[in-house]
């Protein structure tokens, strides 16, 4: 089933989450930019320095940044735009220092300090230890010891290690250990109290606690500047305090701290002031950002005009965004179209799943696609599922419309609409067809059974099982329909007050009682009744007529009808529109006792078709067919079926087996067949459909 977009579950606006090799910041997805007023771009000409298509950011220096594509690192130096594919040691990560050009590999518990400003070539400073990484500062190694002692570790090429124990920190359990500024590192130790943790700031320089805040058990994001401490509690609350103590402001957004006393938050990426303020606008689009080794925020992101890349972002004297392109990723912002998969030829026999499927240069870019069915001008509108960081975007069909009923065959129009991405979007149109073969009941010709009503006035509706069944239905399920508060019939016809009884005895067929006791076949072509032609007369002197089960094994659907004496006739079908029916046989007497018949075909699992019979006391009984237009013995269903006036065939269910549909003034159900001569029926599940007179005068 297709799902609502709605549903989806995304960040909130603003969130963003911390990239796992270094400080940086990853965004959610970005929104159209500010007005072009706010903005003021440098210059940019030519950008030679390349950013690989795709990549994550990591950390940013002076002399170059530090990027992943799969488990790949990449250094890129900004002078000239050399890009080194890093060797991978031990399980491969590089860990980062924010806002400088060290790297740290290691193997088991040897640790490598690589300052890249030194050559990409330069031997690494080699620093042995026990103890746990949880940071980089600078060439300090943040660690934690088994005790719950957190250590800084430095080493100076040629020098001896030089391993300070934090000094001042509350007692209690370490949680988690935070390097995101240079000189600074936030540690969040646990209390008595389960649900209350102590932050503290340490200076790296002096090893010691500056300052303690009081925050919650859940907080799991800290960042530390030069001016401030920010953590989050819960999906949409962060807090901000000064970085030398004092009590914390709450804030509704959420970002990387930049120095300056900004804070980069998402929807378009804008730098947006911790103390309070207007947000500056600076990109259109923005999915990573870090802190440069100047203090700006560097951000993998990109303009309509100037494409994607690494931008570098401050905040001029003016209050201005200040832009500046230093690296190129040879991406556009605007939304392309770059491949399409579209059947010309859907055949739900075959795949009773079909799918339509586009390629863009962006992921996860939603797509509604609207088909028309060209002969009834029927809609039906398909939306994609999400695929987070997919390129392509698909939707995935079973013939049934976001109403639940099924779509014609025949010939259709299609169109595919993108939601706006940075204000651009992309429309594809084209023309399928719908193919199935011809399914039990299913008067519509789209797939799905029906069950035929007549009302007071005499107009003859289908109403598709799919939809009955769908009824104020409640699904919680990725992909659910929306819910379903009413039906949509197809008009059949008028004028069928004529009829005293009628019936279906074969698939796309219908035969009516004239008053006068002449029966007449109507035939459905395409969804369609064609003009009726004479059986003949004489049936005046039956009171029950039904039809719909292959009784005697030849493929086609027969007739069954009772006189006023009780004697139960069989009239076998032969597929000719001109003699419809072979001459009558007598099944036997006795079925005066009963005042409904139905024949949903076979719901047993027999070697024929099945009729039941409910008698006055509401017992419902079923007959097995035999194959040869006789029955087994009855046998007994169960009672409770007085409170139904109607009770008819409900189409085949996925065992194969007939189902029922049976409504009455308190309410309607379906009965789905088991395949079970014992249990034929497992219990109804109710649809909210309550018979009366006027609108199921008749149903059948």
């Amino acid at each position: 089933m297709m799902r609502p977009r709605s549903s989806r579950l995304r960040l909130a606006a603003g969130a963003v989450v911390l990239a796992v090799a270094g400080g940086g910041l990853v965004l959610p997805g970005a929104a159209v930019a500010a007005p072009a007023a706010e903005v003021a771009a440098e210059a940019v000409g030519e950008v030679a320095v390349p950013f690989r298509a795709g990549a994550t950011l990591v950390a940013s220096g002076a002399g170059g940044f530090l990027s992943t594509l799969g488990d790949t690192h990449y250094w890129t130096r900004y002078a000239d735009g050399t890009e080194t594919q890093l060797p991978r040691k031990g399980a491969g990560a590089y860990r980062a220092s924010a806002q400088s050009d060290v790297l740290v590999s290691s193997e088991g518990m040897r640790y490598f300090v690589h300052d890249m400003a030194r050559g990409v070539d330069a031997p690494p400073v080699v620093i042995d230890s026990a103890y746990e990484l949880r940071g980089v500062n600078g060439s300090t190694l943040v660690m934690r010891d088994g005790a719950d002692g957190v250590h800084l570790v430095s080493r100076v090429p040629g020098g001896e290690v030089a391993d300070r124990a934090v000094r001042g920190l509350p007692t209690g359990a370490v949680r988690r250990v935070y390097s995101t500024a240079p000189g600074a590192v936030a540690v969040q130790t646990a209390t008595a109290d389960t649900l209350k943790d102590r932050l503290s700031v340490v200076d790296v320089t002096t090893g010691a606690v500056t300052a303690t805040y009081d925050v919650t058990a859940f907080t799991e994001t800290v960042q530390v500047s030069a001016e401030y401490v920010a953590w989050r509690q819960g999906a949409d609350t962060t807090w901000v305090a000064d970085r030398n103590g004092g009590a914390p402001a709450r804030r509704s957004f959420w970002g990387l701290l930049v120095p300056g006393g900004w804070m980069a938050t998402g929807d378009g990426f804008g730098l947006s002031p911790v103390a309070g303020g207007e947000t500056v606008h600076a990109l259109d689009s923005a999915r990573q950002v870090v802190v440069g080794a100047d203090g700006a925020a560097l951000v993998y992101g990109g303009t309509l005009a100037d494409g994607v890349g690494l931008f570098r972002v401050s905040v001029g004297a003016d209050g201005k965004a200040v832009v500046k392109k230093v690296a190129d990723s040879g991406e556009r912002l605007e939304l392309l179209l770059k491949g399409e998969s579209v059947p010309d030829v859907m055949d739900f026999d075959r795949e009773p799943r079909q799918e339509m499927s586009w390629e863009f240069n962006h992921r996860d870019v939603d797509v509604t696609v609207e088909l028309t069915h060209t002969a009834t001008g029927r809609k039906t509108t398909l939306t994609s599922w999400w695929e987070p960081d997919h390129f392509g975007s698909h939707v995935s069909w079973d013939g049934l419309s976001e109403k639940y009923f099924g779509t014609p065959n025949g010939a259709h129009t299609w169109k595919m609409t993108t939601r706006s991405v940075f204000g651009t979007s992309v429309t594809r149109s084209g023309t399928l067809t719908v193919v199935r073969g011809a399914k039990p009941r299913d008067f519509t010709d789209n797939g799905v059974a029906d069950v035929l009503v007549r009302d007071s006035e005499g107009k003859l509706s289908a109403y598709e099982l799919s939809q009955l069944s769908a009824l104020d239905a409640e699904c919680w399920e990725e992909g659910c329909r929306p819910q379903l508060r009413a039906t949509t019939p197809t008009t059949l016809g008028t004028g069928w007050n004529t009829y005293t009884l009628m019936a279906s005895p074969s698939d796309r067929t219908i035969v009516g009682r004239g008053r006068d006791g002449v029966l007449w076949l109507h035939k459905g072509e395409k969804g369609k009744l064609l003009p009726r032609t004479k059986v003949g007369g004489g049936w005046q002197v039956y009171n029950k007529i039904t039809g719909g089960s292959d009784l005697n094994a030849d493929g086609r659907g027969d007739l069954l009808a009772t006189d006023a004496s009780g004697v139960l006739w069989f009239y076998a079908s032969t597929g000719d529109t001109a003699r419809p029916f072979k001459p009558r046989v007598k099944v036997g007497g006795g079925w005066q006792a009963y005042d409904l018949l139905t024949a949903p075909g076979n719901v047993a699992g027999a070697t024929g078709g099945d009729l039941l019979a409910r008698d006055e006391d509401g017992v419902l009984w079923m007959y097995l067919g035999k194959g040869d237009g006789t029955f087994t013995a009855r046998r007994k269903v169960g009672g409770g079926w007085q409170k139904y006036t109607h009770i008819v065939p409900g189409g085949r269910n996925w065992r194969g087996v007939g189902n029922l549909f049976a409504m009455g003034p308190s309410g309607s159900a379906i009965h789905y067949g088991t395949n079970s001569t014992t249990t034929p029926f497992g219990t109804g599940d109710k649809v909210p459909v309550n018979g009366d007179s006027t609108t199921y005068k008749s149903l059948f």
